[in-house]
């Protein structure tokens, strides 16, 4: 077993869980950051039964003071950070017309400043151990086009481009920075996109289609690239896109 420790955003639910759980399966202890404090408390204990320690974070990544002291907790209880799992985020529907610009801020606050503060509180331990992987999750919407997705498109887009400057920076640490690209995956935020379109049964189907496989992704699935990303396997990729799509960008 490993004495390793990830770190993971959204780890209450969806992609965020589907990680923890592939990281304990392989010996790693878990810091689950979320805002769903019932969701976290239930994933604290799933992770625990796994037989691997794991701690639960309240945190709203936008905010700096809350992700400190999450990035303290986490130091206090483990003494290192081995991968940092960028996962939590907001979906919000609109054009650019459409969204208010209340919206647009809070979702570039979770999106993209919610990776610059968890990163500037947990990659110092990896820098004093000289070695570290971040995996950022970022979205098909990145790079395909649907209607009414502006703020959410365009946030998930950047965070290619922060990939890669943060992978460049880095590197001098021996840490590797890579990016997740899933597709149509069959999530909670997914799921809560799909009953507020004026026809769920029709989104989902489409969203299936999506698909090479005619089918939406499952959580494990994205979960073992991340995996993938952030072990030894990988020592030679950083600053990569990783399509976990079930084919939509060479559709």
């Amino acid at each position: 077993m490993s004495n390793k420790v990830l770190i993971v955003s959204g780890g209450a639910s969806g992609l965020g869980l589907a990680a923890a759980e592939k990281f304990a399966k392989n010996g790693y202890s878990a810091v689950l950051i979320d805002i769903d404090e019932v969701k976290g408390k239930k994933a604290e204990e799933k992770i625990r039964s796994m037989g691997v320690d794991a701690i639960f974070c309240k945190c709203d990544i936008s905010n700096k003071e809350e992700v400190q002291q999450a990035a303290q907790q986490a130091k206090e209880r483990f003494g290192r950070v081995d991968v940092l799992i960028n996962n939590a985020g907001l979906e919000v529907r609109g054009s650019i017309l459409q969204c208010t610009e209340e919206d647009w801020v809070r979702l570039y606050n979770i999106n993209l400043k919610g990776i610059y503060y968890m990163s500037n509180a947990f990659v110092p331990s990896m820098v004093e151990q000289k070695k570290g992987a971040i995996v950022n999750t970022g979205s098909i919407l990145g790079y395909r086009t649907v209607p009414e997705r502006a703020a959410y498109s365009s946030s998930k887009g950047a965070i290619d481009t922060l990939t890669r400057s943060m992978a460049f920076d880095l590197a001098q640490h021996n840490i590797r920075v890579n990016c997740v690209v899933p597709g149509a995956i069959d999530t909670p935020l997914i799921r809560g996109s799909i009953n507020d379109s004026p026809d769920p049964a029709e989104t989902e189907k489409t969203l299936g289609s999506k698909s090479v496989f005619g089918r939406m992704g499952k959580p494990e699935e994205v979960a073992n690239v991340m995996y993938f990303l952030a072990s030894d396997e990988a020592s030679f990729v950083t600053g990569a896109a990783y399509f976990v799509d079930g084919g939509w960008s060479i559709m």
